[in-house]
């Protein structure tokens, strides 16, 4: 549903003009609700370098040591050159408004919801409701328990630190290096299916109290979107997640253990894809493009299933203005396409990643921030036949700085730079995607505004 302007306006207008923090307002039913948001433009350059020129071995992922892309196809890399166009331009990153509010129950249960969404403020173009976490709950003594479009446990357990305010939906995020992996797919952006960094629709969220004087569970299940075309009927196969995390927080010390299975979402074998031929209608004169099913697909094989899991730990510090941040994850990818007897197909891939963070607030006006990302090339096997990762390393640094006008605006600066090993794609790019091997420098200045 798209969003209705005339409907907004007068929404935020009223949220606006209603007296209190964060533009708190009674509604005639009696619930409490408040209007607040955050704008982060900025103005941004991008610049691609170092693609691995074609013919060079291991440019594709989990290849056959022949160098021979087990789709069938040419491994990409654009023939050596970037595939970005190194320009500036306007960004809005976490630029989002959101409505949410509660109303007591009775017996000390309350009804909470919140609706959330992205706005493009560079373009002025229209956006669409309930893009971030939106959803209705009950919180009680018992705990919290949400239904809707969320955050999974693993994301936010992990997403401590932030960077400047930022966790997500900007370049000098962590997530594509830490919690994705270099894997290209087709010559578009990275491989989506194999992250663990996700907000999911469908979702029955429950959070524990906390015992213990700061220790809490929280937990997440989510049904297959009718947008993941892994769903079959016959063999049944449904896309779903369950996602879980236990943390701890005392103090300035905080700890986190966080795990995430996928199941049917197939994030290694999406990659392999067949080359586009044309479809001609002899009676319309047409000529359509499409694109061939691959044998290597076990995601087009409705016989084959698949189970993604990951791991992760998460240790913060606070010491005076300065926090720490350390993390580890593991994962591992699972099909079971060598039960086709198909020479070639994916069966496993595992990889880990580590990061560090290092954010400093030296007065009430100055802060800066730091981020390190590695993750190793990792390791795979394919059915009766060889495998080789070669080349799928990857690693990122993060730099910014921002000076605070007043406790809700500041100005930033912000440096990152990814450099991917010779197959690998880790991208972090708004528009467009690196070539594969290619090394992406991005920096930017803006302003930010909290309400």
């Amino acid at each position: 549903m798209k969003l209705n302007r005339k409907a907004m306006v007068l929404a935020v207008g009223a949220a606006i003009a209603a007296p209190g923090a964060y533009a708190q307002v009674t509604s005639k039913a009696g619930s409490e609700w408040e209007f607040y948001g955050k704008f982060y433009p900025e103005y941004a350059r991008v610049n691609g370098e170092n693609p691995t020129p074609n013919g060079t071995t291991g440019l594709s992922t989990l290849l056959i040591t022949s160098g021979t892309s087990v789709a069938g196809t040419p491994p990409v890399s654009n023939g050596g050159n970037s595939n970005l166009v190194n320009r500036g331009e306007m960004l809005v990153s976490n630029s989002y408004i959101g409505f949410r509010g509660g109303k007591s129950l009775g017996s000390g249960m309350k009804a909470i919801w919140q609706l959330e969404q992205t706005v493009p403020i560079d373009e002025g173009v229209d956006g669409t409701l309930a893009t971030r976490d939106s959803f209705l709950g009950i919180e009680s003594g018992w705990g919290t328990l949400r239904l809707g479009f969320m955050d999974t446990p693993f994301k936010k357990a992990g997403d401590v630190v932030g960077f400047l305010g930022v966790s997500s939906g900007n370049f000098v995020q962590t997530n594509p290096v830490l919690r994705q992996v270099g894997f290209a797919q087709g010559s578009g952006g990275p491989n989506r299916a194999a992250r663990f960094h996700e907000r999911r629709g469908n979702a029955i969220d429950f959070a524990s109290p906390n015992f213990f004087g700061g220790l809490q569970y929280q937990i997440q299940y989510s049904t297959g979107n009718p947008s993941e075309t892994s769903i079959t009927a016959d063999p049944p196969r449904n896309p779903r997640f369950i996602s879980q995390a236990l943390k701890w927080e005392s103090g300035p010390w905080y700890f986190a253990a966080m795990q995430e299975t996928h199941f049917d979402m197939f994030g290694a074998s999406s990659q392999f894809r067949a080359q586009r031929d044309a479809f001609v209608d002899p009676v319309a004169g047409t000529i359509t493009p499409v694109r061939l099913a691959s044998v290597m697909r076990n995601s087009e094989d409705p016989s084959v299933n698949s189970k993604d899991t990951a791991a992760q730990v998460t240790a913060m510090f606070k010491i005076g203005g300065h926090t720490i941040e350390a993390d580890y994850i593991m994962k591992k990818y699972t099909e079971s396409g060598g039960n086709s007897g198909i020479t070639g197909r994916f069966q496993e891939y595992k990889n880990n990643a580590w990061m560090v963070a290092w954010e400093a607030r030296w007065s009430s006006q100055w802060r800066t921030a730091m981020t390190y990302v590695k993750a190793d090339a990792g390791k795979c096997s394919l059915f009766n036949a060889a495998c080789t990762t070669a080349g799928l390393e990857g690693k990122q640094l993060s730099l910014g700085g921002s000076y605070y006008i007043d406790p809700s605006t500041y100005v930033y600066l912000i440096y990152s730079k990814i450099d991917n090993g010779a197959s690998a794609r880790y991208d972090n790019v708004a528009n467009g995607a690196p070539a594969t091997g290619e090394d992406v420098t991005q920096y930017a200045v803006g302003l930010a505004y909290n309400f």
